[in-house]
């Protein structure tokens, strides 16, 4: 993912994920299939992106649905950020992908949960689920039922959602994600404003001073 973009970066595709989709295409049928395929991921690449792309400060989130300190951060400090300056206009939050190879079933999520905003604009909404589930599919012998339950609990149109999970849509966007995540060593890590790195989970204290300081830049 580049770091700068259309709408802050955060949610048009990257220019080299735009040339993957908008491929040759010498009939029409193709150039249907391939404008579907372009919207679907522009849909998803969007659909991760929480606050207003004005916002002065921009973070990256790279997160791994089957790890343990990610869900903590998930469910216990972001909830906080996001009622403070996420949804007040003064951060631009955005969840980028990098499930670990150790993982055996985190692909599985990600793409449940890229498929879900894609379709129906449920990302967040499915994210919030499949960590709060962590433990239910982590170690799960068929990983993708649980999801179809999951996304069945969150009004995701099925259909659609079936279609983009069974036939990989979203695969382009996730690799490109853990492109862009191959430069940390762990998750969850943080970029904000494409200047500082933060690692692992802080309190919501310790990310109040780090985007209140990250802000007071942006206003000097």
């Amino acid at each position: 993912m580049q770091m700068a973009s259309v709408r802050r970066c955060a949610a048009a595709l990257p220019a080299v994920l735009l040339l993957m989709v908008a491929a040759s295409t010498p009939t029409s049928a193709q150039q249907q299939q391939q404008s579907g395929a372009q919207t679907l991921l522009e849909r998803a690449a969007e659909s991760r992106s929480k606050g207003s792309p004005d916002a002065p400060v921009l973070v990256f989130e790279i997160s791994d649905f089957q790890c343990p300190h990610c869900r903590r951060f998930a469910l216990d400090v972001f909830p906080r950020i996001d009622s403070a300056y996420v949804q007040t206009n003064r951060v631009q939050w955005v969840f980028v992908s990098l499930p670990m190879p150790s993982h055996t079933n985190a692909w599985v999520a990600h793409e449940a949960a890229a498929c879900a905003g894609a379709v129906g604009d449920r990302f967040w909404e499915m994210k919030e689920r499949v960590f709060r589930n962590q433990e239910e599919w982590a170690e799960a012998a068929d990983p993708g039922a649980l999801m179809e339950r999951y996304a069945r609990a969150e009004r995701v149109p099925m259909e659609a959602w079936t279609a983009c999970v069974q036939l990989d849509r979203v695969a382009a966007m996730l690799l490109q994600d853990v492109f862009f995540g191959s430069r940390v060593s762990g998750t969850p890590t943080f970029i904000i404003n494409n200047q500082q790195t933060v690692v692992g989970v802080k309190s919501f204290a310790e990310w109040r001073e780090i985007l209140e300081t990250a802000l007071k830049q942006r206003r000097d």
